[in-house]
């Protein structure tokens, strides 16, 4: 926004009015407020500037370039008859003070708004993100029962995997046993056949 180009050039014009500005010394006061002030709203990006910020400077914008004017017109009439005094034109300085400091209650109430609006996004947005870091805490710690939950359930089998193992080696173990005996009585029976079958044919046969 062209708002500085005025301030400049006010400044300009008060300093070849030196002798005559002691009668409006708040004009240049509210000036140099109203620029700190207007600086610092546009350091701001334009989507980062409210609507009533922005209305609020344009305003002031035209208040920046009456005062322009009736400056420029006084520091005419003080070089053509050096004889003009700031008190000839009290009313119409009065009537510019009053401007720039309805300006200056306006911008600053838009800022306020403006800052406390977003406050109130920062604040809500924060609530916001606690309250999902609640909820991923809350998620977290279930989580985090299930997988004992899950652990201690693996425990369990792999403790009746263990037991089944054990059940089946001793299962093993038995029926190794049990052929070992099968073994042993087939052999037995064995001998047991030869030796009928010797007899049978009236023969002694060695076991």
């Amino acid at each position: 926004m062209e708002l500085i180009k005025p301030l400049q050039s006010i400044y300009f014009m008060f300093d070849k009015m030196k002798d005559n500005n002691q009668a409006c010394p708040h004009v240049l006061q509210r000036l140099k407020a109203l620029e700190k002030l207007a600086l610092f709203i546009l350091q701001k990006e334009s989507e980062q500037i409210s609507e009533d910020v922005k209305e609020a400077l344009g305003k002031l914008n035209k208040v920046l370039l009456s005062a322009d004017e009736l400056i420029r017109k006084f520091t005419e009439a003080l070089e053509l008859t050096r004889m003009v005094k700031s008190s000839d034109y009290k009313s119409e300085f009065d009537s510019l003070n009053k401007s720039l400091t309805d300006s200056f209650v306006t911008l600053s109430a838009a800022l306020h708004a403006q800052q406390r609006k977003t406050l109130d996004k920062q604040e809500t947005r924060l609530a916001e993100q606690e309250s999902m870091l609640n909820e991923q805490k809350v998620m977290l710690k279930w989580q985090k029962k299930k997988l004992a939950e899950t652990g201690r359930k693996l425990a369990e089998q792999d403790r009746k995997l263990a037991e089944q193992d054990r059940k089946m080696a001793e299962q093993d173990r038995k029926l190794a046993e049990q052929e070992r005996k099968l073994g042993k009585q087939e052999d037995m029976l064995q001998r047991v056949e030869t030796k009928l079958a010797c007899e049978s044919r009236g023969s002694c046969c060695i076991l």
